[in-house]
């Protein structure tokens, strides 16, 4: 009788399986096309430069600050000193400036997109990467003109005076310094997500 009831016991779990198996079929793996599996393949390779891209802009920006928390012109004492290090710090932090703008400009440039996925969110349509580039562009040649005006302004409070020079290039350095720092919160989501 045991071997009996083990039987039905049995039977009756089989059943109550196929049962659910036919209310709950197992979903079936979307298998892609041809052109969607080249757009995987090409945005595998847009993720890996694009973490390649913001690897390289997070080490000019950590670069630069690093150099800014080091001092600027520690051991000047006179004012051809400042003139020349302050100077020279302005050149290399241009220099820095249009490295990671040129990174951005990279990273700018979006993702393939699988075909048919939609080209707008909740807000509106994305613009695409030639806009985005555009209108980074636009900020910078903007921002430039911002600061050659601000430091000509910094270099006449000192109504011509020997500390002009100096104090222009500290005024250029230390915007340049922190447009930086703008950038990255501007671009955060193409320099760090």
């Amino acid at each position: 009788m045991h071997y009996h009831t083990l039987m039905i016991f049995s039977a009756v779990l089989f059943l109550a399986a196929q049962i659910y198996a036919q209310q709950n079929p197992t979903p079936h793996q979307k298998v892609l096309t041809p052109e969607q599996k080249v757009c995987q393949q090409e945005h595998q390779s847009w993720l890996a430069h694009h973490q390649q891209l913001q690897s390289q802009a997070k080490g000019i920006f950590d670069q630069e600050i690093a150099q800014e928390k080091a001092g600027d012109c520690t051991g000047a004492s006179s004012n051809n000193q400042y003139i020349a290090g302050f100077g020279k710090l302005a050149d290399a932090a241009e220099e820095s400036l249009k490295s990671y703008e040129t990174t951005i400009h990279e990273l700018l440039i979006r993702a393939p997109q699988m075909p048919g996925a939609p080209t707008a969110g909740p807000a509106g349509p994305a613009l695409t990467s030639p806009q985005l580039i555009a209108e980074f562009d636009s900020v910078e040649n903007t921002w430039r003109q911002y600061r050659e005006i601000a430091c000509s302004a910094a270099f006449h409070q000192l109504d011509g005076g020997t500390g002009g020079p100096s104090f222009r290039a500290e005024c250029e350095l230390r915007l340049t310094r922190n447009h930086m720092r703008e950038l990255d919160l501007i671009y955060a989501n193409v320099l760090h997500l």
